[in-house]
């Protein structure tokens, strides 16, 4: 799903796996959940996940509008 909120772009993506998704990082590299919470980050964006045991997970990504 993708929305306008003022001046902000919100993404929000939703699964139904089994949950239990989280951000880590591996040595120094950045990959996956952590390397797209760096991207995010990189542009003052927000970037929240939910995924409990048993889930769904849902991915919630806010990036701002800039003219």
């Amino acid at each position: 799903m993708c929305s306008q909120h003022g001046q902000w772009l919100r993404l929000v993506v939703r699964d139904d796996g089994v949950g239990g998704a989280r951000c880590s990082r591996v040595g120094s590299s950045s990959s996956g959940l952590t390397g797209l919470t760096d991207r995010v980050h990189a542009v003052d964006g927000r970037f929240d996940i939910v995924s409990p045991q048993r889930g769904p997970t849902v991915v919630t990504v806010d990036l701002p509008l800039h003219a």
